[in-house]
């Protein structure tokens, strides 16, 4: 009597059994479509973030690379970005760098980042000693309304 029972579950399962139907497989892959534009526009964001985090800090930098120029040549003006450089060994990395302004008592440096939404950080230092940091598109990225970090 046993055979009768396992005839009938066998066929039992190969009724019910079903496969994946298309439809199904197609929802599942528009919803791990949907997850991944999601996380793939949370991670630009992020990588924005640090190129203008990057960009800040070499203008941080060049502004201390300044400084540093002065210290030994009672100058701001005739410095290079070489000059600069060699002061503070990671400017070499910092592929925006322009000295913008260098006189015997100021000077005016920026660094735009590489972000896909690039913003422009300047330091300024003004004859009278005041140091004005500055940066554009104000209220994006590193820049605070504005236009000051």
């Amino acid at each position: 009597m046993p055979q009768p029972r396992i005839k009938t579950a066998t066929a039992r399962l190969s009724r019910e059994e079903r496969g994946v139907t298309l439809i199904a497989l197609l929802v599942v892959l528009i919803i791990i479509g949907l997850l991944a534009a999601i996380i793939i526009g949370a991670f630009t964001s992020q990588q924005n973030k640090a190129h203008d985090v990057d960009a800040k800090t070499h203008a941080r930098s060049a502004q201390t690379a300044m400084e540093s120029f002065f210290v030994d040549h009672r100058t701001y003006a005739g410095v290079t970005r070489a000059d600069l450089e060699e002061q503070q060994n990671s400017l070499r990395d910092a592929t925006n760098l322009t000295i913008v302004t260098a006189t015997a008592e100021e000077f005016e440096v920026e660094v735009s980042s590489t972000s896909t939404d690039p913003v422009t950080f300047t330091v300024h230092r003004l004859a009278t000693g005041t140091v004005e940091r500055k940066c554009a598109p104000a209220d994006t990225g590193g820049c605070r309304p504005g236009g000051v970090w």
